[in-house]
């Protein structure tokens, strides 16, 4: 009989283990790092759970957490093979021995990391998991079903190659100036107007750069920025009128974020006072 489940990133929804009670109280979640080496992080870490398919948790996570934060799978195994399987992919190694976690369960990483492969590829790789949807409603299915399950050892069985690393970084990357343009254009659209899908591409990329020169490049701190970038252009904060904006810059015995904050506040109040126009 399949069964399907979901394998949620803890890390990405807040009060997880609270929503699974509201939404599914008879289901038991699995943190697929406990038993591994990265046990002490098990609560920010991948977490399985059965889903009705037409229960408040499917509902939910259709609604709220399928777009980043899970993907959903349906298996004709064992439970205990699926976790073990999947406890088996949570780190892969990288070229020159070097372990790393490996994020599978969002989707975006799914799709770009299955989708490409050979049938025989992609069945071992997918092992008890018979089918893996993706948010557009599209299906990762899997040919042959007569596969091992992986078995988690501190030193991971799977392996990406230099070239498919840089595929998944590439394919992040892609999808962070997407989300760049897409909060642009629904705030600062003047910056986009004209611009071809090259130029876009090009505007996101500069404005990371900009944020990077000041010591910003995490996409939470970037996303702010984007504020800043598209009020001043490439010339901030160097340019005519910003000394105050270069102030803030170097202010000492305040964190990077405080540093970002107040750069935020000026621009609110500039704004209040007519100094800049929105």
């Amino acid at each position: 009989m399949t069964r399907a489940y979901l394998l949620l990133d803890s890390n990405q929804i807040p009060d997880l283990y609270a929503r699974l009670f509201q939404s599914a109280p008879k289901a038991i979640p699995h943190a697929l790092y406990l038993t591994t080496r990265y046990a002490d992080l098990a609560s920010v870490g991948p977490v399985l759970i059965a889903v009705e398919p037409n229960g408040l948790l499917a509902k939910t996570f259709t609604e709220e957490w399928q777009a980043s934060a899970g993907i959903w799978l349906e298996t004709e195994a064992d439970e205990a093979d699926l976790i073990a399987h999947l406890r088996s992919l949570v780190h892969v190694q990288l070229e020159g021995n070097v372990s790393a976690f490996f994020r599978f369960y969002d989707p975006r990483i799914t799709r770009l990391w299955l989708a490409d492969l050979t049938d025989t590829h992609r069945d071992r790789l997918m092992g008890p998991v018979r089918s893996i949807r993706l948010p557009d409603g599209a299906y990762i299915h899997q040919i042959n079903a007569d596969q091992p399950c992986g078995q988690y050892a501190a030193t991971p069985w799977l392996t990406l190659s230099a070239q498919q690393l840089e595929h998944l970084c590439q394919g992040k990357r892609d999808q962070f100036n997407q989300r760049m343009l897409d909060h642009c254009q629904r705030y600062f659209p003047q910056c986009l107007q004209g611009l071809d899908a090259q130029a876009r591409q090009q505007w996101a990329q500069d404005c990371q750069c900009n944020a990077a020169r000041l010591g910003y490049s995490a996409e939470d701190e970037v996303m702010c920025w984007i504020s800043l970038y598209a009020h001043f252009g490439a010339a901030f904060p160097e340019g005519p009128g910003q000394g105050v904006y270069r102030q803030l810059l170097a202010e000492r015995d305040v964190t990077p974020q405080q540093r970002l904050d107040h750069l935020l506040d000026e621009l609110t109040r500039q704004f209040i006072t007519g100094e800049v126009v929105a």
